[in-house]
């Protein structure tokens, strides 16, 4: 492999660390989790050339996450770790590897952040319920309750779907839900 091919491969890599290590989830998984995680976006991120079409993004997403929960455990109780585990792992890395770093090249990156989901913390996810029941005029269970753990598809979707109302209502839709995410991280974690 030649040094200019190496580098670009040590880049991708070195990207992938950090953002599975800026979710600091990694300590809520089985030993060695981290590294079939890694793989797994490795694969992803070479396959984003081919996502022309917010279906296709989709498509990759709802593979990712379906992957993730059947096959990465929870270090402590074993059990199988949630939708929103995955969601949040992928969203991050997607954020960081597109988002922050325009891979895998400008334009296509540039075509990719519209459909890149926003990243839900607990911080986040309990500010979207209080959204949620403004929206649907329901009450849900306290927020307090709510952690990424208990967050399935339908309810991934659902706050996804929150999210981008938010940014409709509060935001003139001038922010894609990664900057949106951005924001309200910092506005919750000061």
């Amino acid at each position: 492999m030649e040094a200019l091919e190496l580098a670009k491969q040590a880049k991708k890599e070195n990207i992938i660390d950090m953002a599975v290590g800026f979710a600091g989830m990694r300590p809520l998984f089985q030993e060695g989790s981290a590294s079939l995680i890694k793989k797994k976006l490795t694969e992803l991120f070479e396959g984003l050339d081919r996502v022309s079409s917010e279906q296709d993004f989709r498509k990759m997403h709802r593979d990712f996450c379906q992957w993730f929960v059947k096959t990465i455990r929870l270090a402590k109780s074993e059990q199988p770790s949630s939708y929103g585990h995955a969601a949040k792992t992928l969203d991050l890395a997607l954020k960081v590897y597109v988002y922050y770093c325009r891979m895998p090249n400008p334009a296509k990156a540039d075509g990719l952040i519209p459909m890149l989901n926003g990243t839900i913390d607990t911080h986040i996810l309990r500010y979207l319920y209080g959204k949620l029941e403004d929206i649907e005029g329901k009450p849900y269970p306290p927020h307090y309750s709510w952690t990424i753990e208990v967050i399935n598809r339908e309810d991934y979707d659902l706050l996804q779907k929150v999210i981008r109302q938010d940014i409709r209502d509060f935001f003139n839709n001038d922010i894609s839900p990664v900057q949106y995410d951005d924001i309200m991280w910092r506005r919750f974690n000061r």
